[in-house]
């Protein structure tokens, strides 16, 4: 099933650095290949070309790109961030409050 708002979603992924900064770890020949475009349109250049689509609209029609879209963008990029979370923070010194 498509979910009808997909492109509206992946608008908003590309607007944000930690979706940003996932794709560069993710396609980093995608990545450095759109180097030439400003961030947001950087990510939104990796995910139609991740995706085959000319345009993000299309994820709203074409159920192949929704299905590649989750596949690749959308589970990876929860699966991701929970890895992100669930790391130790950085052991170094301790500053205390005055």
């Amino acid at each position: 099933m498509i979910r009808p708002a997909l492109a509206r979603t992946a608008g908003i992924l590309c607007s944000n650095a930690e979706f940003r900064r996932f794709l560069a770890e993710r396609f980093p020949i995608d990545w450095k290949d759109f180097s030439d475009l400003e961030d947001v349109d950087r990510a939104a250049a990796v995910v139609r070309a991740t995706c085959k689509i000319s345009s993000r609209s299309e994820l709203d029609s074409n159920p192949a790109a929704a299905q590649c879209f989750h596949a690749e963008l959308g589970f990876p990029y929860n699966n991701w961030r929970q890895a992100c979370r669930s790391q130790p923070l950085s052991e170094g010194p301790v500053q205390e409050q005055p």
